[in-house]
C-alpha cells in the first residue's frame, strides 16, 4: 500500500513538472539572444540564435542592452542565471548611440517544438506501453523508465531554451541518469533473455555519483550561483551522458565478441541491441556532444542529431516485446549500402550546386542539401525493392501474372497423377497465360511417341517435328527439353502467340522455370503409370502357388480404391453437373411459357431441351456404370440385362443375354456382384473398341455347381501366340485387371480365340 502511495506521488509529481514545462513553452517564443557582460560593465549580445526568434528582429552581435522590461539588465533574473534573454516583452538596446525598442513577443517558432512534442510523446506512449503490457517482466519495466525519462527530456527541452531553471534541473539530472538506467536494463535484459549474468556492483556506484550531481544541481534555482553552476555541471552532463553511452556500446561489443559464434538467440539479441543504440545516439554523440566537449560548439544542432534517438523506443519497444526477432543486422547493413551508393550522385550534386551560386553560398544550406539528398536517395534505394514488389502488379504487369501463374501451378502441381491431369492441371494453364494457341508435352519413348496437346495444335505435326533435327529451332514452335529419362525423353511444345509475337525474355525465363517444374512432375507420373502397371500385373498371376493368398490383400485393396473413385465420381456429377443440366432445361421451359416465339423458334428450343435431355440421359447412364446401385436393390441378373439393354441402343453390333439356372449367384454379397458387373462391362469395352463382331453374346450359367460366366463374339478375333509385352505407353491394363478381379474370387480364367474367328472367354466361380 506505502508502495502503491509512493508510486501515486511520483507519478502527480512529474505530471506536474510535465504540465510546468509544456506550458512555458507554449507561453513564451524561444528567443535566443545570449549577453554578456563587457570590461566596461555593460550587458552586450554576444549570440544570436538562428533557431530563435531574435534572428527574425533587427538584432546585432554587439548592440547594448540597456533595459530589458523596463528595469536594469542586471535585475533580470534569466541574465543572472543563464546569460540569455528570455521570457521578456521587450528590450531597450543601444546600437552607434541610437536608442531602439525591440518588441519580443513575435516570431514564435512553433516548428522547433514539433520535433521535441513528437519524440515526448511517442516516449511516453512507449513507456505505458511496456509498463501495461509487459508489467511481469523486471526489465520492460525498467526499459519503461528509460522511455519516460527520454519523454521527460523532450518535453522539458523547450521550457528549458526558454531559460526555465526547473526544465534544466530536469533534463541535466535525466540525460545523466539516462545511461545508468540502460546499464542496468541491459544487466536485467540480458539475463532474462539470455540467462548471461552481469556485476551490479559497478551500478550502484554510478547511481551514487548521479545522486551527487543531483544535490549539486539544486544551485540553479539560486540566481546568484546559477550561471555557474549550469556551466560546470553542463560539461560534466554531457561528459557523463557521454561515457555512460561509451561503457554500454563497450558492454554490447565486448559480450557479442564472447558469445557471436554460438549463433544462439543470446547472440542475436546482443547483436540488435548494438545496432539499435548506435543508430540511436552515435548520430547525437558524434556530430552534438563530442564537438560541444572539445570545441564548445556543435558540428550539426543537437535539435537535428536528436531526432534519431527517436529510432531508440520503437526499436527497444520491439525487441522486448517481440517473441521472434527480425534481422535488424540485415536491414543495417542494406540501408548502409544505400548510403554508399546514394554518397557520390549527392556528392556531385552538391559541388555542382556550389560552383553554380558561389555567390550566395552558405554552408548551412549546402550541408542541408548534401544530406537531405543522401537520405532522400538512401531511403528511395532501400524502400525501392519492397515498393516494386508491392507495385509489380502495375508496373510489372507481365511479370505479375507469370509468377501468379506459376503460383498457382506450383500449388496444383501436387495433385497430378495421370495424363488428363496433366493436360487440365498444367498444360492449359502454361497455354493461357502465354496466350499461344496451343501447346504440347511429348513423350518419346524409343518406340513410340506420346502427345498430351492443348489448344490449336495439330498431333501429326508435333509427331514429324520430334522425329525430326531441327526442332529446337523450328521457326514455328517453341520447344524446350523438359528431362531426358532412360525410358524417355521429354518436351515442351508450344506454338505462336496469338498475336503472332515473339516470347520476351521474361516469358522464356518463366518457361524455363515450368520446365524444371515439369521435370518432377513428370518423373513422379512415369513412376506412378510404372507402378501401377506393375501392380496390375502382379494382381492377375496366376495363383498357382502357396504365395497367391499372400497378395489377396493387395488386390482387395486396390479394387476396393477403384469403387470408391468410381462413387466419388458419379456421386460429383449426380450432384453438379446434372443438376445443372435440370435447372438449365427447367430455365428453357419456363422461356418457352413466358416468351412468344414462332414456330420455328419454337422448335429450335424445344431441340435444345431435348438436347440437355440426352445428356443428362447419357450422364445418368455413366452414372450407373461408375455406380450401379441396383445390385443391392434387383440383384446381379437384372442390373446387367438393364444395363445390357441401354447398351444395346449404343452398340454396332446385337447383344443376346442369356441366363441359365444362375440365380444362385443373388446368394452372394455384394462385393461379389459388384467385380462380375466390372467383368462384363470390361468385356463390353473391349467388344466396341476392338471386335468388330456383328453379335455378341454373354451367358450366366450353373455347371457342376459352378457358376459360369461365358463371354462370346463373332469378331475379327486374334492369335493367341502374339503376345504383346505389356507398356507404360499403352493402355492394355483393362485385361489384367479383369484377370485378377476372377483370381481375386477363386475362380478360373479360360481364353479361346484365333484370327477372323472371333474370342470366347469363360470364368467359372465358385459359389
Amino acid at each position: 500500500m506505502i508502495k502503491k502511495s509512493y508510486v501515486g506521488i511520483l507519478i502527480l509529481l512529474l505530471s506536474a513538472c510535465l504540465l510546468w514545462c509544456i506550458s512555458i513553452t507554449f507561453k513564451y517564443p524561444y528567443l535566443g539572444i545570449y549577453v554578456e557582460l563587457s570590461t566596461q560593465k555593460e550587458w552586450t549580445i554576444n549570440e544570436i540564435d538562428q533557431e530563435g526568434a531574435s534572428s527574425k528582429l533587427d538584432l546585432k552581435v554587439g548592440d547594448q542592452v540597456l533595459q530589458v522590461d523596463g528595469r536594469d539588465p542586471a535585475e533580470s533574473a534569466m541574465i543572472n542565471k543563464w546569460r540569455s534573454i528570455e521570457q521578456a516583452n521587450h528590450i531597450l538596446i543601444s546600437r552607434e548611440g541610437q536608442l531602439r525598442e525591440v518588441d519580443l513577443q513575435t516570431g514564435n517558432l512553433l516548428i522547433y517544438e514539433t520535433g521535441t512534442f513528437f519524440g515526448g510523446t511517442l516516449s511516453l506512449f512507449m513507456s505505458l506501453l511496456l509498463y501495461l503490457k509487459m508489467r511481469h517482466s523486471q526489465s520492460a519495466r525498467i526499459l519503461s523508465i528509460v522511455f519516460l525519462a527520454c519523454g521527460l527530456i523532450w518535453f522539458s527541452q523547450g521550457a528549458s531554451v526558454r531559460g526555465d531553471a526547473l526544465s534544466k534541473f530536469l533534463i541535466a539530472n535525466l540525460m545523466t541518469v539516462l545511461q545508468v538506467i540502460f546499464l542496468h536494463f541491459l544487466f536485467v535484459f540480458f539475463k532474462e533473455k539470455g540467462s548471461i549474468d552481469l556485476p551490479f556492483r559497478m551500478i550502484k556506484y554510478m547511481y551514487a555519483i548521479v545522486a551527487g550531481g543531483t544535490v549539486v544541481r539544486v544551485f540553479y534555482f539560486v540566481p546568484s550561483m546559477a550561471y555557474f553552476a549550469y556551466l560546470t555541471h553542463n560539461l560534466l552532463t554531457l561528459s557523463f551522458f557521454f561515457l555512460g553511452c561509451m561503457i554500454n556500446l563497450t558492454l554490447l561489443i565486448y559480450l557479442f565478441h564472447k558469445y557471436r559464434l554460438e549463433k544462439s538467440y543470446a547472440s542475436t539479441i546482443i547483436k540488435s541491441v548494438w545496432i539499435c543504440l548506435a543508430v540511436s545516439f552515435l548520430p547525437f554523440i558524434s556530430f552534438s556532444v563530442v564537438p560541444k566537449l572539445l570545441e564548445g560548439s556543435q558540428i550539426v544542432n543537437s535539435g537535428y542529431t536528436s531526432l534519431f534517438i527517436l529510432f531508440f523506443p520503437i526499436s527497444f519497444a520491439y525487441l522486448i516485446i517481440s517473441d521472434q526477432l527480425y534481422d535488424i543486422g540485415n536491414v543495417f547493413r542494406r540501408f548502409l549500402f544505400s548510403i554508399a551508393v546514394a554518397f557520390v550522385p549527392c556528392s556531385l550534386f552538391t559541388g555542382l550546386y556550389a560552383v553554380m551560386f558561389l555567390d550566395d553560398l552558405d554552408v548551412r544550406h549546402l550541408l542541408f542539401i548534401f544530406g537531405a539528398s543522401v537520405a532522400l536517395v538512401a531511403f528511395v534505394l532501400y524502400s525501392a525493392e519492397y515498393l516494386m514488389t508491392r507495385m509489380e502488379r502495375i508496373v510489372f504487369p507481365r511479370k505479375y501474372a507469370l509468377h501468379s501463374a506459376l503460383k498457382n501451378m506450383a500449388k496444383r502441381m501436387g495433385t497430378i497423377s495421370s495424363l488428363t491431369e496433366l493436360k487440365d492441371v498444367l498444360l492449359k494453364d502454361i497455354v493461357d497465360t502465354l496466350e499461344v494457341t496451343g501447346g504440347a508435352i511429348v513423350f518419346k519413348y524409343s518406340d513410340s511417341i506420346e502427345i498430351v496437346s492443348e489448344g490449336a495444335v495439330d498431333d501429326e505435326e508435333i509427331r514429324q517435328l520430334v522425329q525430326s533435327s531441327d526442332m529446337i529451332n523450328h521457326p514455328s514452335y517453341t520447344s524446350l527439353e523438359i528431362s531426358r529419362h532412360e525410358d524417355y525423353v521429354s518436351y515442351l511444345i508450344l506454338t505462336r502467340k496469338k498475336t503472332n509475337m515473339m516470347l520476351v525474355k521474361e516469358e522464356m525465363q518463366w518457361l524455363h522455370l515450368i520446365t524444371t517444374y515439369l521435370a518432377v512432375s513428370l518423373e513422379n507420373l512415369h513412376l506412378i503409370r510404372k507402378l501401377t502397371l506393375r501392380l496390375q500385373h502382379l494382381a492377375s498371376q496366376l495363383p498357382n502357388e502357396q504365395e497367391a493368398q499372400d497378395i489377396q490383400w493387395f488386390r482387395k485393396l486396390m479394387f476396393e480404391l477403384q469403387e470408391s473413385e468410381r462413387i466419388r465420381i458419379a456421386s460429383d456429377l449426380h450432384d453438379t453437373t446434372m443438376q445443372d443440366l435440370f435447372f438449365l432445361k427447367r430455365r428453357f421451359a419456363a422461356l418457352l411459357k413466358k416468351v412468344t416465339l414462332n414456330p420455328d423458334e419454337q422448335t429450335h428450343v424445344n431441340n435444345i431441351i431435348n438436347f440437355v435431355e440426352l445428356i443428362n440421359s447419357n450422364l445418368r447412364q455413366s452414372c450407373f456404370e461408375l455406380n450401379p446401385f441396383m445390385l443391392g436393390e434387383v440383384g446381379l441378373i437384372a442390373t446387367v440385362r438393364k444395363w445390357l439393354d441401354e447398351e444395346s441402343y449404343h452398340c454396332p453390333f446385337e447383344i443376346e443375354f442369356i441366363v441359365d439356372d444362375a440365380f444362385v449367384i443373388e446368394r452372394e454379397d455384394i462385393s461379389t456382384k459388384k467385380h462380375i458387373f466390372r467383368i462384363v462391362q470390361e468385356w463390353m469395352n473391349n467388344a466396341k473398341k476392338h471386335s468388330q463382331a456383328s453379335r455378341v453374346t454373354i451367358k450366366m450359367m450353373l455347371e457342376d455347381r459352378v457358376f459360369c460366366l461365358i463371354y462370346e463374339d463373332d469378331g475379327i478375333g486374334f492369335d493367341l501366340q502374339d503376345t504383346v509385352p505389356l507398356d507404360i505407353t499403352r493402355s492394355q491394363i483393362g485385361m489384367e485387371q479383369l484377370k485378377g478381379r476372377v483370381h481375386y474370387l477363386n475362380g478360373i480364367w479360360e481364353m479361346e480365340a484365333a484370327k477372323g474367328h472371333g474370342v470366347k472367354y469363360r470364368v467359372t466361380l465358385p459359389v
